[in-house]
């Protein structure tokens, strides 16, 4: 994999971000699943259960254009649980490429889905872009960036619901 014959400027709200899609997508061809389905918890299970509901066709839209496969997240994290049966999660999502210019997210933790540097992306989403840190091994050696993803997801899952935090 050779970093460069592929570049493209992609230009998302205050980001441009240089990436290369064709590397982006043979990075997620080597990997087998997403962290929801690794992790086995409950909140991990219902995201996984849901994402055919949460991710709007310009999220698709985006993903794709960056070479990001939607059900391989590196990190799906449950947040807080919002009431009415709706929780917030992030989703981490990682691509060959370096962030060129724009405001590095700060990646976001728990109760910290309002963070000023991320982006609201349609309904119930925002997005931002920081360094990647732990990428998956699919992506070692090459030079990433994460996107985030802060979703509102609905709980289907039939177990009980996460208590109220943050």
């Amino acid at each position: 994999m050779c970093f460069d014959e592929g570049m493209r400027l992609i230009e998302l709200r205050k980001w441009s971000v240089r990436c290369e899609p064709e590397l982006t997508r043979e990075a997620y061809a080597l990997m087998d699943s997403g962290s929801a389905e690794t992790c086995g918890c409950e909140a991990c299970f219902n995201f996984a259960a849901s994402r055919h509901l949460i991710y709007t066709p310009e999220m698709l839209e985006l993903l794709d254009l960056l070479g990001i496969d939607p059900l391989l997240e590196a990190e799906a994290r449950h947040d807080v649980r919002l009431g009415g049966g709706r929780h917030g999660y992030t989703a981490c999502f990682y691509l060959v490429g370096e962030i060129a210019s724009g405001p590095l997210t700060p990646v976001a933790r728990a109760g910290a889905r309002t963070a000023p540097s991320l982006e609201a992306a349609g309904e119930g989403s925002s997005v931002g872009f920081c360094t990647g840190d732990d990428p998956p091994d699919a992506f070692r050696g090459l030079p990433v960036v994460c996107l985030e993803v802060s979703l509102t997801v609905p709980w289907i899952s039939n177990a009980p619901e996460p208590g109220l935090t943050g």
